[in-house]
């Protein structure tokens, strides 16, 4: 294997990693905001004007949290004794 392909395949791992762990994190994120408007409609809680807005709210911050979080499960994941690799 050249060395341009190993390069390339260890970027698209690095943008694999940290973008799945976004979406993931957006969409817990997003359905914790149905839970907790559906929980606001029901009357155990009262959460305002922001009560709609809330799986919204949680897709948009959750993929920045997992931004953040994919970089640094990345770097753990790269700094293993196996440097990452499975058998």
């Amino acid at each position: 294997m050249s060395s341009m392909s190993a390069a390339l395949l260890i970027a698209l791992r690095k943008v694999g990693i940290i973008l799945g762990t976004a979406v993931v994190t957006s969409a817990a994120s997003s359905l914790a905001g149905v839970a907790l408007t559906l929980a606001g409609n029901s009357g155990w809680l009262h959460l305002g004007e922001y009560q709609p807005w809330l799986p919204l709210i949680g897709l948009e911050y959750g993929f920045l949290l997992g931004i953040v979080l994919g970089v640094i499960i990345y770097k753990r994941k790269s700094r293993s004794p196996m440097g990452g690799k499975t058998q």
